[in-house]
């Protein structure tokens, strides 16, 4: 399991020797722009090459994808259609510039770091760089948002469920629908098992997204509001929310064929992203004007076709939620068997394919080692005084108690908080985008950033990483309190 699946690098680093020995190696810390082509004049080959391309693009695509489209329209509302275009332009670039940055700090350390630990996370930089306390926090704030984004699906199934019934029925009383398939699933022991859920619910995030652009388009006015300004902190959570997929950044990019094209990889999975919510919040947000609901779903009503589309969004995020809960469930888990309230090796999980592709690989070489293990000890038996616990073929399901408790537990927290903090979509992903994305997208990495290459950069990339982290910090601080300000005056029910 991740919890258990330990980084095995020195903490105690000198990296000003570090930086003398490897200057040579290093990219160039005051940039952060995309590099010029290599000057060997190697270029990669035409067929395998954009084939290679082509998969390193869609796996970091998938790190980025989500439910960022259902309420991207409603993030428009609430900065305007001039400061809401300026706005996700601005931090889809604050984000590319943040990823890049982790990668350099990766890239950076010593090669026998990078060799020794094939699966680096973010935690595990962070513990390197700047010590475990730093690693403590970029993975409990990994968890804080899987926890969110659990959440955010349990708000977004009630929802939706009670637009289609149109039940007097509270929308907290549809979270309790879904619970007992969740608990159920929620005890799958291992992470390839949940393959085919994620290849499902990226097929209907295909169907989602197709069917809103069509509906939008057929139903197309134009009727823009112009919210005030104290309203804007809320579309910052949001699309800090929609765009934080740096978690899982440093596996992908791990595992690239061709690593040193990632800058511009990363750029084009960006810009096609961004492209796609630009467009599908301008359209909303003009369509639907003050009544854009915080899914963008409610807003399509009037056939039986609509309806079945919302059904399979439903079902696509009813299997992703035990995706996205992983990491959370492993560190209670850890914590329970008796390590450390926020474990050492955290992946976080998008409704993308890209993190449970990263823990499968995982699960496999430890399952290999541990049958290696077990294949030596019955060959070399007088060499092994520790007894072998055989159990035969793996369970599919969690067969021990503190797991099963544990995986219980984490369900019914996230329904409660839905119950009780889910009367608005949107504002709640604002909300987790607000308090957790905004320091893992901005905070973390530039801190990292200056503290790695803090005696070789100059004056300006010196402030470029002290404004970025200052918009991490503001931006948190300003947007948790005024979205819990609006959710403390939100309205029951409509969604929105």
């Amino acid at each position: 399991m991740i919890g258990n699946h330990k980084c095995q690098a020195n903490n105690e680093i000198d990296f000003d020797v570090v930086h003398e020995e490897n200057r040579g190696e290093m990219v160039d810390a005051e940039e952060v722009a995309p590099p010029s082509e290599d000057g060997d004049g190697q270029t990669v080959k035409a067929a395998g090459g954009l084939k290679s391309l082509t998969t390193d693009f869609m796996n970091l695509l998938k790190a980025f994808i989500g439910l960022n489209f259902m309420y991207i329209s409603f993030a428009m509302s609430k900065a305007g259609l001039v400061r809401g275009v300026v706005g996700i332009t601005v931090i889809a670039w604050l984000t590319y510039i943040s990823c890049v940055m982790l990668v350099k700090v990766k890239n950076a350390l010593p090669d026998e770091v990078r060799a020794a630990n094939k699966h680096l996370t973010y935690g595990d930089v962070a513990r390197i760089v700047s010590g475990p306390k730093a690693e403590g926090v970029v993975n409990g704030a990994l968890i804080l948002t899987q926890f969110g984004y659990c959440t955010g699906y349990l708000i977004f199934l009630a929802h939706t469920t009670h637009d289609m019934v149109q039940s007097s029925w509270p929308n907290w009383g549809f979270v309790l629908v879904p619970l007992p398939l969740l608990i159920l699933i929620a005890q799958l022991r291992s992470v390839r098992s949940l393959g085919p859920f994620s290849a499902f619910a990226n097929l209907s995030l295909l169907v989602g997204f197709v069917a809103v652009v069509a509906y939008i388009s057929m139903n197309f006015k134009f009727q823009p509001t112009n919210p005030p300004i104290s309203a804007f902190p809320i579309f910052f959570g949001q699309v800090t929310a929609a765009l934080e997929g740096i978690g899982l950044v440093l596996p992908v990019e791990a595992s690239m064929s061709v690593p040193k094209y990632f800058d511009r990889v990363l750029a084009l999975a960006l810009s096609c992203l961004t492209f796609v919510l630009m467009t599908v919040g301008v359209l909303g947000f003009v369509t639907f004007g003050e009544d854009t609901k915080s899914i963008i779903l409610v807003n399509m009503q009037g056939s039986g076709i609509i309806t079945g589309i919302k059904i399979v969004l439903c079902l696509g995020i009813l299997f992703t939620y035990p995706l996205q809960l992983v990491p959370v469930v492993q560190s209670l888990e850890g914590w329970v068997a008796g390590g450390p309230p926020v474990p050492a090796h955290v992946i976080a999980h998008e409704i993308g394919q890209a993190g449970i592709e990263i823990d499968q690989e995982i699960e496999r070489e430890q399952e290999e080692a541990e049958d290696e293990e077990n294949l030596a000890a019955v060959a070399n038996p007088d060499e092994d005084p520790i007894p072998i616990e055989h159990t035969g073929r793996r369970t599919l399901f969690a067969n021990q108690w503190y797991q099963v408790l544990c995986r219980f537990l984490v369900v019914m927290a996230t329904a409660m908080v839905a119950m009780f903090a889910g009367k608005s979509f949107g504002l709640f992903q604002s909300l987790i985008g607000s308090l957790g994305a905004s320091f893992l997208a901005y905070t973390g990495p530039a801190y990292l950033h200056w503290y790695m290459f803090r005696n070789e950069m100059g004056p300006l990339a010196k402030s470029r990483d002290f404004f970025i982290f200052m918009i991490g910090i503001v931006g948190s601080v300003v947007g948790t309190t005024v979205t819990l300000m609006e959710m403390f005056r939100a309205d029951d029910g409509g969604g929105g």
